[in-house]
């Protein structure tokens, strides 16, 4: 064990506190600070005003009930100073007080490339949802206006930070969210005159290599809520261990990823992230500071792991589970048919708009306003997604796609790809591909064979099989043996930044019987061909996370059952939704117009899936349904969780158990649903107020 711990002690003589992780949970917010200050008193979720009785909508700049700036001052004074009013990046671009030429150029040349967007308190990659309000760009037209963003962050480093945060926005009914990183595809990260909760600066971690805790027994790891997957994958490396962490390198494991679940490279061996963690640590709606485990506080142990994000709580630390080193073999496959460069489809299918971010270094261009959720790799060019790149400027080098023929190849050849996938699965691995369509003639297949524990031979020799069949069909791919790297990657990782952009995406959880019966399964494989034929791109990850893969205490969970029959989850992506340049006028009735094709594809995928669900981290904030298809058979509890631990409605994020109460008014802007605009209870109407200005509404 760590010197820390004789740290603990002297903490715990000074305040009474619940069991902690690490030395900074001991510094909690006491009962009688409160008494002279009843803004941040404490709430009773038992007692008589344990009911939300205030305002229609919750309060917002420009409202009489707007705490002053002297009322500001003195939190700010009580947190100790780490109360921040940030203004959004992209300010520096236009005309006023923040302009900075200077600052601008960085962000539009160099933040790609740095932990510039990662370490912004208010940054959230998908701009659509914030109301892309503020879009950096060299020539701005109109103003740029606080928009989605919250108005002040809590720079949370101790437990009273965020206690005293909770019980402030509580008592004083403010809109309160919570982040890390950003990497928030639907809006639950930001939200239009917030006070948000920024846990990105708790970065603690400690190896333990044996430790028993419950029915487990083995090694662990105690890691706090703000750490990225890059940190874990560097911890792996000094420590020559293996842990289940996401794909994209900037991505906080111990926050929303958890809490949708978490799948991984390893789902099919080891299980998806939230089946990771055998006890986390919590501050509830009422601020009070919680140890949570399969039989202490069962009900968040319950919901928090795949039951909803910035729902029932602020997790402040876990201890998570920790394997041996486990090797995985990588086995790249492309191919394509027609004419045309890679980065103009073969994938991607990316374009440059104009105006909208430059070449990376090193020439190689690629657009910085393009978000794609984690685990974005090309065949022996692998990075990871949301515009992340070497910070040196240079890329290995990659084989283009192998060509066919004839697009009946083409698809004959995905197409037995895709029934090959349970042999992977079964066998402990995972599948990455992605189709895109280049014209009515060209398409690009790409994929990666992810499979832990084989060796080169043996991995080889596994899909030997596929390979045979797709030779035999005319399609010459060689199955060349492949590389064996370790789980952790062979070289220091330094987090770069992913930048924000635009994407609009839904995702699809297909149930395994899909593939057990060959008519089930050529619908299936028609509806993901007319997917793509539609010009969107299908990312298919293949994977099996089953309850007997995730093991104790995963298995007793909210993560959605349909997680657990599933053999793939599948992104479709609409590009036609990343935002125009700075000062560009968008057409939301064709924005509006364009959702409605891509639901009704979707909707051809939802048929040929009629036991299926998604994803809500990579999910359509306008899912149909969306109680059922992202929660399935735990709906119904998991709002008796959240009503019974926040009455108050302090946690709110779209398509979230209980979120029904609540909608943002007039964040439509666009034509997609936005977080620009006040909180409300539904019906009850309109708030007063604009929204022109980098203060107010």
């Amino acid at each position: 064990m760590r010197c820390f711990i004789s740290l603990l002690s002297l903490a715990t003589a000074v305040v009474a506190s619940k069991a902690v992780n690490f030395p900074w949970e001991a510094a909690q917010l006491a009962v009688n600070e409160t008494a002279n200050y009843p803004d941040i008193a404490f709430g009773d979720a038992t007692g008589s005003n344990a009911t939300y009785s205030g305002p229609k909508c919750k309060v917002g700049p420009g409202d009489p009930e707007w705490p002053t700036t002297f009322e500001w001052s003195k939190f700010n004074r009580t947190l100790g100073g780490v109360l921040l009013k940030p203004i959004p990046p992209g300010a520096v671009c236009y005309p006023g007080p923040y302009h900075d030429a200077a600052k601008c150029n960085f962000l539009l040349t160099g933040a790609a490339f740095t932990r510039f967007y990662a370490d912004d308190p208010v940054t959230v990659l998908t701009g659509w949802a914030e109301g892309n309000t503020c879009l950096a760009s060299p020539s701005p037209v109109g103003n740029c206006t606080q928009g989605g963003y919250p108005v002040y962050v809590v720079n949370a480093t101790k437990v009273r930070h965020i206690q005293l945060a909770v019980n402030f926005a509580r008592n004083r009914n403010l809109r309160l969210v919570i982040k890390n990183t950003g990497h928030d595809f639907g809006g639950r990260s930001t939200g239009a005159g917030a006070l948000s909760i920024w846990t990105h600066y708790l970065k603690d971690f400690e190896y333990m290599l044996d430790h028993t805790i419950d029915r487990y027994k083995g090694r662990v790891a105690r890691v706090s809520a703000g750490i990225e997957a890059w940190e874990l994958w560097n911890y792996m490396d000094k420590y020559n261990m293996t842990m289940v962490v996401p794909g994209g390198d900037t991505v906080g494991a111990y926050g929303g990823w958890i809490a949708g679940g978490g799948h991984n490279s390893l789902s099919s061996y080891y299980g998806h992230g939230s089946d990771q963690v055998l006890a986390f640590q919590v501050v509830t709606a009422d601020g009070k500071y919680r140890s949570v485990t399969p039989h202490q506080n069962a009900d968040l142990f319950f919901a928090m792991l795949g039951g909803g994000g910035s729902t029932y709580g602020v997790l402040t630390s876990a201890i998570v589970k920790v394997y041996p080193p486990t090797p995985v073999t990588n086995i790249p496959m492309s191919f394509q048919v027609g004419s045309g460069s890679l980065f103009g489809g073969g994938g991607f299918n990316f374009t440059f708009p104009t105006g909208n971010g430059t070449s990376p270094p090193g020439g190689f261009p690629f657009p910085f306003n393009t978000s794609i959720p984690f685990n974005t790799s090309i065949p022996g060019f692998p990075f990871p997604g949301n515009g992340t790149f070497p910070p040196n400027g240079s890329f290995p080098a990659f084989t283009p796609p192998t060509t066919v023929n004839s697009t009946a190849i083409f698809w004959e050849g995905v197409r037995l790809y895709q029934q090959f996938a349970p042999v992977v699965c079964d066998a402990g691995g995972t599948l990455y591909s992605y189709i895109t369509k280049r014209s009515n003639t060209s398409y690009t297949f790409t994929t990666t064979f992810e499979l832990p524990n084989l060796t080169a031979r043996q991995a080889q020799t596994l899909v030997q099989p596929l390979y045979t069949a797709l030779n035999a069909l005319g399609i010459p791919v060689n199955n060349s043996l492949p590389e064996t790297t370790a789980s952790f990657a062979q070289a220091a990782r330094t987090g770069a930044s992913a930048s924000p952009g635009n994407t609009y995406f839904g995702s699809r959880l297909f149930p395994r019987a899909n593939w057990d019966n060959e008519t089930i399964y050529n619908a299936t494989f028609a509806a993901i061909r007319a997917t793509v034929e539609a010009g969107y791109m299908f990312h298919g990850i293949n994977h099996a996370a089953n309850y007997t893969v995730a093991g104790y205490p995963g298995n007793t969970t909210a993560i959605s059952p349909v997680w657990r029959r599933a053999l793939m989850h599948a992104d479709v992506f609409d590009f036609a939704f990343r935002s125009l340049p700075a000062g560009v006028t968008v057409d939301a009735q064709a924005v509006r117009d364009g959702y409605e094709r891509f639901n009704a594809v979707m909707d051809g995928i939802r048929r040929v899936t009629p036991a299926g669900g998604a994803y809500y981290n990579e999910g359509d904030v306008q899912e149909p349904e969306w109680q059922r298809t992202f929660f399935a058979g735990t709906y119904a509890r998991l709002v008796a969780v959240k009503e019974a631990r926040d009455p108050w409605g302090l946690f709110w994020a779209p398509t979230m158990p209980g979120s029904e109460r609540w909608e943002v008014m007039g964040g439509d802007g666009g034509g997609l649903p936005t977080q620009n605009g006040p909180l409300c209870l539904v019906g009850g109407g309109r708030r007063r107020g604009s929204s022109t200005a980098l203060s107010g509404w």
